[in-house]
């Protein structure tokens, strides 16, 4: 059996994507410049060892494709997103090696598939120059969590994508451990979130390094665990951080409508 598929990255969206960035800054971030993507949406990066927080905002509604039956449209997906909830966590992503592996998966387990996705744009690099990332996505997406994404994404130029410079955080955050999903039938959505990942449930559900937690409530991504090198040193650049046990916690009105867990 082929490893669960890890966290890539989660989609937080929001309506001003230079606030955006100037929060998740002063809770010890490295956000990467902004860069536009060809249907209409404009992102900031918060890459990891591994993983990363995409904040979303649109860039120009104009040229976003509604999709169709067959065609699961990022962008639109994303417009009604924050035009019905509001701020918050609006898609999960894992990691692909294989994206028509993925879908060829979930089709043989009963899942909802869409036609594939590529793309590509122009990534700023730390020293100023562009460079091109490429991406294959696959989609898919279960009544359980109406109104929440899920797709994986296979990279092509990952040397291009991924950099030190954008992985160091004055907070010292290493990866995205955990993402909470709240769903009103929590056995449903364990089931569909099985399927997608490749998980196995215990009192979680495990990847191969991350986890997904799932708990009774609206239809929702209402927390994410982020791991850091030292708790106490991330403390002195989390200002709005409460202590939670082991924990750090800093609440979703910090952060974009998402809750922030921070772990070491």
């Amino acid at each position: 059996m082929p490893a669960p598929r890890d966290i890539d990255h989660i989609v937080v969206m929001t309506r001003d994507l230079a606030a955006a960035q100037a929060a998740w800054s002063a809770c010890g971030f490295t956000c990467t410049p902004r860069a536009v993507h060809p249907f209409g949406t404009a992102n900031s990066l918060i890459q990891m060892q591994g993983n990363f927080i995409e904040l979303l905002e649109i860039d120009d509604a104009n040229r976003i494709n509604r999709g169709d039956e067959d065609r699961f449209s990022f962008a639109a997906h994303n417009l009604d997103f924050i035009s019905t909830s509001g701020e918050g966590m609006s898609m999960l992503v894992l990691a692909s090696r294989d994206r028509d592996g993925d879908l060829a998966d979930w089709r043989a387990k009963g899942l909802r598939t869409y036609d594939p996705f590529d793309f590509e744009r122009q990534a700023q690099q730390p020293d100023g120059s562009s460079q091109r990332v490429a991406f294959s996505l696959a989609f898919t997406s279960d009544p359980s969590l109406d109104g929440l994404g899920f797709f994986t994404c296979q990279q092509h130029n990952p040397s291009v994508f991924w950099k030190p410079d954008y992985q160091t955080h004055a907070n010292g955050a290493q990866r995205i451990a955990s993402v909470m999903v709240s769903a009103p039938d929590p056995e449903a959505a364990d089931g569909f979130l099985q399927r997608f990942s490749g998980g196995t449930r215990t009192t979680y559900i495990a990847l191969d390094q991350d986890s997904l937690t799932i708990e009774e409530g609206p239809t929702s991504f209402p927390e994410i665990t982020v791991r850091v090198a030292d708790l106490a040193a991330a403390e002195a650049h989390l200002p709005a951080a409460e202590p939670d046990g082991d924990s750090l916690v800093v609440h979703d009105s910090f952060l974009n409508g998402v809750r922030v867990r921070f772990i070491a």
